[in-house]
């Protein structure tokens, strides 16, 4: 006998929330910088597959009782750089973390709203009992965003809720790289320029 529905699609939710758990890696690559990966992060170009990590950095704004938010990026692992612009890279250390921070400094990224995978305001389920920071959404473009009390709650809540969820983004990955950057271009330029052919 089948379990009802709604505990077979629970059930279904758990499993995936767990797989991906699992799957993602982090690394510390400085003072409040987190760099997340997993194998299914990809987006795929007309004639390959191209992985992608995200680093997470928390920044204080100073203000209020809550100042730290949680600012992403997109970026490309170091396996997938063309090797000139890994050799740059390298410069600033030999250890993976050391590179993927050098991108990170050099090339910043392409940013992604992170609280758009969850609203903060209509945390209802796991991530509303993570962290106790605030939500304020004035002058907030795009929707609500998490405040923390101080960057390991900040820190805390990337390895426990961002990271893990962050796979939903890919869903929309497309979209995301069509962004325009501050820099010029989008998204899908800067990638396209960093990678090997």
């Amino acid at each position: 006998m089948l379990p009802p529905k709604r505990a077979r699609i629970r059930s279904g939710y758990l499993r995936v929330a767990k797989e991906s758990y699992l799957m993602t890696e982090i690394l510390e690559i400085g003072a409040g910088i987190l760099y997340a990966e997993n194998r299914s992060w990809r987006w795929q170009t007309m004639t390959r597959p191209i992985r992608l990590g995200l680093v997470f950095e928390a920044v204080d704004l100073k203000a209020g009782d809550c100042p730290f938010v949680v600012e992403a990026s997109l970026l490309p692992p170091p396996e997938e750089l063309d090797q000139e612009i890994l050799d740059e890279a390298a410069e600033g250390g030999n250890s993976r973390g050391e590179v993927i921070r050098q991108l990170y400094i050099t090339y910043g990224g392409i940013p992604v709203n992170i609280d758009a995978l969850q609203p903060a305001k209509a945390s209802c389920g796991f991530s509303s009992f993570l962290a106790e920071g605030s939500i304020d959404s004035a002058g907030a473009p795009g929707g609500e965003i998490r405040h923390f009390r101080d960057v390991q709650e900040a820190l805390g809540f990337i390895r426990d809720f961002y990271a893990v969820y962050s796979t939903g983004l890919f869903n929309f990955i497309d979209e995301i790289l069509d962004n325009p950057l501050r820099q010029g271009g989008c998204g899908r330029d800067l990638i396209l320029g960093m990678v090997r052919e």
